[in-house]
């Protein structure tokens, strides 16, 4: 049995076919006419730019235009001067070949992004990746995997599909996609989802293991790929298949339906956005507005930062769709692992623990103020709310909003229209947690990142295999710190919302309920499953739960009650 992260669920039966990656030679060859050589680039980068635009029109009706971007961001990254000119300094300083050239700037770049562990960031490394794959294959006549003439009923697997390959994909024949490499918001998994196609990413061994036309299970709910069966097992899977398709046309007819308790206890539920290219599907999903825009993504693959009118027309945009309802939008989160090209930052020896978050800010003032001007220009076209990341003290927090006071004092003094919005602080240092009392008195809200509070808590990067006993979300620490939080913000009159990955999970979801949280964010795409649950529960009976769970011995015992109760 192979275990891999789900980015799309469900189920599918059938048989494999490998997609298997061509080894490309890109081995330095001295060349002697370097015009030609660089005239050859620009053919082969043309030739790319042509495909995407044909893929992005022959698309047109099959997906949204948020995912047909995809493409348009492929055709920038080929068209990147930035690199072009760094190929050609390549070519020329060298006399060497242009996939050598190409391969070599590209490395360089990626290894930039090697250790970061967020995913948007890391998605652009990949974009990056398959872009000048392309480039290379057109300039070596390579032909292309033609995934759309498939027409028989298959399950893909492949070292990594790419966003291109996805696009072909015909969900009348491909039942499920399965891949080593990639990401829960890869592109390949958003089209599985668009498609609704289960999909399994993130699988080792995935193409050393498994073998063309081999019968397999793929089960993405439990994210296992199983490999021998019995018919017991197959006929349990064929039933597990049916009910799922019961239960997604469930899902689609409560999208309208609010997020009310049988006791009648409105649990608004919102969506975590990286830009305003994420509007539709949030839209589409009846998002409540949303609960953690992450502003970063706005300063990614780019060579400098974005300018105030850059970042004011994105927040414009975002502020404008969701019209009265609340955009929490968070301030810029980067710093330590999540390095910029263009900010020079020295290196750390431990980048989690380092100069990050609102640290960051306060050590680099001007980018501070430059967005917060963007915002406060942005803030009368919708209902908006900023928070702070990585607070560990309450001086922090009041220093970053006497800034922000100061350029509203600004903006009043040269009479730019601006609307006052609330302030915020992300939970997500154990410290912060701790003296939540103390924060709560000087902010508007609290908004508690999970993934960070276990990961800090427990002193455990979550990214570290070795360690992955130790990500635990349901862990009685853990309970206690946000039952802590939710108190403190209550006794104050303040909302408590929680951004990270324990909201979209529908049994997480009721016991932080329990726990006293007002609002859950999370990826669009799973707020169905998460009303569908709330709908069913008692608000009072998980207060109820919530209490008793608090002085469990484990993890274990705390997801065992869960189960029984829900």
């Amino acid at each position: 049995m192979l275990k891999g992260i789900i980015a799309n669920s469900g189920y599918a039966i059938g048989k494999i076919l490998k997609i298997d990656q061509q080894t490309i030679d890109t081995s330095k060859v001295t060349i002697k006419n370097i015009e030609n050589e660089i005239s050859y680039l620009h053919e082969a980068i043309e030739k790319t730019v042509v495909q995407l635009e044909h893929l992005k029109k022959i698309n047109a009706k099959k997906f949204d235009a948020e995912t047909l971007a995809i493409f348009d961001a492929h055709i920038t990254i080929a068209r990147d001067p930035e690199v072009i000119s760094q190929v050609e300094d390549k070519i020329k300083s060298e006399s060497c070949n242009l996939t050598y050239a190409i391969r070599f700037v590209v490395d360089s770049i990626l290894e930039l992004f090697k250790d970061i562990q967020d995913e948007y960031i890391r998605q652009r490394a990949s974009d990056l990746l398959e872009v000048s794959d392309r480039i290379i294959k057109n300039h070596l006549n390579i032909q292309m995997i033609d995934i759309q003439n498939i027409e028989h009923k298959v399950i893909l697997a492949a070292h990594e599909i790419t966003a291109s390959e996805a696009a072909q994909i015909n969900p009348k024949y491909i039942l499920g996609i399965i891949s080593e490499a990639g990401g829960k918001n890869s592109h390949s998994s958003i089209i599985a989802r668009l498609l609704g196609i289960p999909a399994l990413v993130g699988v080792d061994n995935l193409m050393d293991t498994v073998n063309d036309k081999d019968q397999i299970i793929l089960d993405a709910v439990d994210g296992k790929l199983i490999r021998s069966y019995t018919k017991e097992t197959l006929l349990q899977y064929k039933d597990k298949y049916f009910s799922f398709q019961l239960e997604k046309q469930k899902l689609k007819s409560i999208k309208t339906v609010r997020s009310i308790t049988t006791d009648g206890i409105e649990v608004e539920l919102l969506a975590n956005i990286g830009s305003s290219k994420d509007l539709t599907q949030a839209l589409d999903q009846n998002a409540y507005g949303v609960g953690l825009f992450r502003t970063e993504v706005l300063f990614l693959d780019r060579y400098e930062f974005p300018s105030e009118e850059e970042q004011f027309l994105e927040y414009k945009k975002v502020l404008e769709s969701f019209k009265d309802k609340p955009v929490i939008i968070r301030t810029l989160d980067v710093g330590g692992d999540k390095l910029l090209p263009y900010l020079k930052l020295p290196a750390e020896s431990n980048p989690a623990l380092g100069n990050r978050g609102a640290r960051l800010s306060l050590s680099h003032l001007d980018i501070f103020k430059i967005q917060i001007r963007a915002l406060l220009r942005a803030s009368h076209y919708g209902y908006l709310k900023v928070m702070f990341p990585m607070i560990s003290t309450k001086d922090e927090f009041m220093k970053l909003q006497k800034i922000v006071h100061q350029v509203e004092k600004e903006f009043k003094e040269n009479k730019i229209l601006y609307k006052p919005f609330e302030l915020g602080i992300m939970i997500e240092i154990p410290s912060a947690a701790i003296i939540a009392d103390q924060l709560a008195s000087v902010c508007d809200f609290f908004s508690i990142g999970t993934n960070d509070l276990i990961q800090y808590t427990f002193a455990a990067d979550r990214l570290n295999a070795n360690l992955d006993y130790l990500n635990q979300p349901f862990h009685p620490s853990i309970l206690r710190l946000i039952h802590m939080v939710t108190k403190a913000a209550k006794a104050h009159g303040k909302k408590t919302s929680v951004c990270g990955e324990m909201a979209s999970d529908p049994l997480g979801a009721c016991l932080l309920i329990g726990l006293g949280v007002d609002e859950l964010s999370m990826t669009s795409s799973l707020i169905p499953g998460v009303k569908n649950k709330i709908l069913q529960h008692n608000h009072k009976q998980l207060v109820l739960l919530a209490e008793k769970l608090l002085d469990a011995q484990n993890e274990k015992e705390v997801l065992k009650t869960l189960q029984k109760k829900m």
